[in-house]
């Protein structure tokens, strides 16, 4: 049963440092990653739209992004944070791999969240948080997507979901209403028993008429929809022998991606569909969002944001991103990546705020005594 309380934690700024180097600390073999709820935000016709609150602290100083852009720590001290949604009350929710949800609320008004409240706790690896225009909120946890109405009322809407090496992870709604949700393989290549593993699954939003909407997919980690309803998709490629690419998949109602590549050269280019682009070897890639605001320079409007929480050293070294936050230019079946920011310890998740600007997540370090798990807002403030 969940365990629901509510806390206050003090705010302290904490330097990201160290990391985990076995598998068990790896989130994407054990957890996942948030989720976009929508299309992207954009205000109605004729309405200037919201234009982000540059927050009262310093802009980080270990964070690299080009020129005008800045990234504000808002909140920090998460023990290995994987998932960032905001909530149309002006909260956030962060969740931790080690079950629990966290409530932040920016009490003086300054845009620093240095309230943290626990929202919800008792689950298992959390990866991944969603919340409806209503405020419901959807908790992908380990085998099953439960929904929170309030603080004492919830419901496992989705159970059984395989799960092992990887599980469910990042969850959408889309411009049909219905619920996306991945989920990644149970090993590193194998065939599958359950239908559901490696897969990207479609439910309406009370878990009902669950089905396989794409398949062939080893870890897809987080999905989204641009503004003409089309699915993105991260996508963690094999580990060696057949160390095969992290991909940036369009998602298609019944596509095989071709996961497991089989035998014969490992080659997700000529197995199934192939991706629209590369994104590194070994990289891990994480969240994705799009972004459809006007709070960017305009070649920005359109664009992808993708997280890449960087190698673990058993399975080699990544390349050519490590740690990164990517911008891609994609149309159907090309795209263009360039690194966008560097400069994080684990950086795990993305999400387009209706402000404009950009909430990157990052994960921090597996030590327990760090707690440096760190939410950055990245604004553009030089025109």
């Amino acid at each position: 049963m969940l365990r629901l309380l509510v806390i206050t934690l003090a705010f302290s700024l904490v330097i990201a440092a160290g990391c985990g180097s076995d598998e068990d600390s790896d989130p994407t073999a054990t957890a996942g990653v948030t989720s976009q709820p929508t299309v992207a935000e954009t205000a109605p016709p004729g309405e200037t739209p919201p234009q982000a609150q540059v927050p009262n602290v310093a802009p980080s100083a270990d964070i690299t992004l080009p020129d005008g852009f800045a990234a504000y720590p808002i909140a920090t001290g998460f023990l290995r944070a994987t998932s960032v949604a905001p909530a149309p009350d002006g909260s956030i929710l962060v969740s931790e791999r080690q079950g629990s949800v966290f409530r932040l609320v920016d009490a003086g008004g300054d845009g620093v969240f240095e309230q943290t409240e626990e929202f919800a706790s008792g689950f298992g690896a959390i990866t991944g948080l969603l919340i409806e225009a209503d405020s419901t909120v959807y908790v992908s946890s380990t085998g099953k997507i439960t929904r929170l109405f309030d603080t004492d009322e919830h419901d496992d809407i989705i159970t059984g979901l395989p799960n092992n090496r990887h599980q469910n992870n990042g969850m959408a709604i889309g411009p049909d209403g219905k619920l996306y949700i991945t989920n990644g393989s149970t090993c590193d290549d194998c065939l599958e028993p359950n239908e559901r593993s490696a897969t990207i699954l479609q439910s309406n939003l009370d878990g009902s008429e669950l089905r396989v909407y794409a398949r062939g997919l080893r870890n897809p980690y987080d999905i989204t929809f641009d503004s003409q309803g089309r699915l993105w998709s991260t996508d963690n490629g094999s580990d060696a022998p057949c160390a095969t690419i992290d991909e940036l998949n369009l998602i298609v109602d019944g596509g095989d991606y071709g996961w497991p590549y089989g035998n014969e050269g490992c080659d997700p280019q000529t197995d199934g569909t192939p991706p629209v682009v590369s994104l590194g070897l070994h990289t891990a890639s994480t969240g994705i969002t799009y972004y459809d605001g006007s709070a960017f320079p305009a070649q920005y409007r359109g664009s992808l944001f993708a997280t890449v929480w960087g190698s673990l050293g058993a399975f080699g070294a990544p390349d050519p991103y490590d740690r990164l936050l990517l911008r891609v230019s994609a149309e159907n079946d090309t795209g263009i990546v360039e690194e966008f920011g560097s400069g994080f310890e684990h950086p795990i998740d993305v999400f387009a705020d209706a402000d404009g600007s950009l909430l990157v997540l990052d994960y921090g370090s597996d030590d327990p005594d760090e707690r440096n798990g760190t939410l950055y807002r990245v604004i553009y403030t030089e025109p």
